[in-house]
């Protein structure tokens, strides 16, 4: 009996192909996470279309997120599986992770602009190494003009530290 070549359902290392591909893990996250928002969601009430009540978009938010995650995970397949991604940028996105959690931890200690303009400072210039000059453009520009938008213009009210900065 000859060599057949192998047939298109198996990979290189002649398996069939199977295994959980990286686009169906993501659309099953997406979908987990959209239930475990909606189950945090319980406690608001909803309210109605004509009058909607603070639960009201977080739930539609949370359903559209499971809708997307549920096409991703029944139509994905297309990627490769996800044995074979190599987590190269694992290093830099746990430590962008660690430098949001510190900023959440900041935002009340310093206020809004101080630790937003810090934290532009470590991402732009520390871990994305752009120029002095930009980088402290962008961090104070960023800053400043977030916090007018948003507290100034419309009244969110946002943490200003000790310093009534």
């Amino acid at each position: 009996m000859t060599d057949t070549p192998e047939s298109p359902s198996q990979d290189a290392r002649g398996n069939g192909g199977t295994g959980l591909k990286s686009d169906r893990v993501s659309g099953l996250v997406l979908l987990a996470l959209a239930g475990w928002i909606i189950w945090l969601n319980r406690e608001f009430p909803v309210g109605t279309l004509a009058d909607p009540g603070p639960g009201y978009v977080p739930l539609l938010l949370a359903v559209g997120l499971g809708a997307i995650g549920l096409l991703v995970a029944l139509f994905g397949g297309d990627s490769e599986p996800l044995r074979d991604i190599r987590w190269t940028e694992a290093r830099r996105a746990l430590v962008i992770l660690i430098a949001c959690g510190v900023l959440t931890f900041a935002l009340e200690r310093i206020g809004y602009r101080l630790s937003v303009f810090a934290f532009l400072v470590f991402f732009l210039g520390v871990i994305e190494r752009k120029k002095p000059l930009p980088m402290l453009l962008v961090a104070t520009g960023f800053s400043l003009v977030s916090f007018y938008v948003v507290a100034d213009l419309l009244g969110v009210p946002l943490p200003r530290g000790p310093w009534g900065f």
